[in-house]
């Protein structure tokens, strides 16, 4: 803590990603509870089972140092996936760093093997590929079983706009968990990188940072979990529809209700409190739902609110 009380920067990090965490935390709750929901055979006690050890991830992603944070979302996401690993990316190479169902042998291959796992990172959406040699690499491809009728399914962990990392898994009954587990992994990761200069300055007088009071801060980093967590709901619960947006490039027109409520909610709640409030609803559809491309919003999107 600094003199007077101003929280420092990295605090002001972690006090947003706890709080995410914790937003989280109750929506993968209730995703889980409609995913399954449908699964007639399990009992009560083991769907509270599954929440809880869910929560239990949640909380040790929300404590864990940087170096555990990828064994971590693999250990989480186990009880998802009869196989699964999770990859990171040097140069044009990709090498494993976690694994759960697979035997323990180096898994190291090119990218351009892969073009399941290209495409995943140019989108940064999770992906279903064929298990086969020709969509994920001959070496993945032998670990998960070489059968040509096994789904992959790939989850981009996203840091900053750019895929940091890969959870690649077979024998996903319910994918939901993986998904926000894996978003949950970039969100932390994120907090270990120091914001760029854009994200530090970028209010609507130009005010850096370090000049906005405390409550400022505090309302900014409320605003960015507000979006973040719209966001997220939208690509959860109308998965269809977003398809339907990035294809025809009218996300609003796809969207619609979604997007106005959380406009409505987001104006309400932050624009109308603080001059210097950045319009983070429309930075968090532009990067999630529109990959930086304006266009995919549609021409009737309204544009930023401010």
């Amino acid at each position: 803590m600094q003199e007077g009380g101003a929280l420092t920067l990295r605090e002001v990090v972690e006090k947003h990603h706890s709080g995410l965490v914790d937003e989280l935390s109750a929506r993968l709750d209730s995703a889980l509870r409609d995913a399954v929901a449908v699964e007639r055979s399990q009992g009560d006690e083991a769907r509270r089972s599954q929440m809880e050890a869910l929560n239990q991830v949640l909380r040790r992603l929300r404590t864990g140092g940087e170096d555990q944070i990828l064994e971590l979302v693999a250990e989480g996401c186990a009880a998802y996936a009869e196989r699964l690993v999770v990859l990171v990316f040097e140069s044009n190479q990709v090498r494993c760093v976690a694994r759960a169902g697979i035997e323990n042998r180096a898994l190291t291959f090119n990218t351009d093997s892969a073009p399941a796992i290209l495409t995943a990172v140019d989108s940064r959406d999770p992906v279903v590929a064929l298990a086969t040699e020709a969509e994920i690499s001959p070496v993945l491809s032998q670990a998960f079983g070489a059968d040509a009728e096994r789904k992959a399914y790939l989850f981009p962990i996203v840091v900053r706009h750019s895929v940091v990392a890969m959870l690649i898994a077979s024998g996903v009954p319910v994918s939901a968990p993986i998904e926000l587990l894996c978003e949950a992994a970039g969100m932390k990761l994120e907090a270990f990188v120091p914001p760029p200069e854009a994200q530090t300055s970028e209010t609507s007088n130009s005010r850096a940072w370090e000049d906005l009071t405390v409550e400022e801060q505090r309302l900014h980093l409320q605003a960015q979990r507000m979006a973040r967590v719209r966001v997220a709901e939208m690509r959860l619960y109308n998965d269809d529809q977003v398809r339907n947006g990035i294809a025809r490039g009218d996300m609003y027109g796809a969207l619609q209700n979604e997007i106005d409520a959380a406009r409505a909610q987001f104006r309400n709640a932050f624009l109308s409190k603080s001059p210097t409030m950045v319009d983070y609803l429309h930075l968090e559809l532009l990067r999630s739902l529109a990959h930086e491309e304006d266009r995919v919003l549609g021409h009737n999107y309204p544009g930023p609110m401010v």
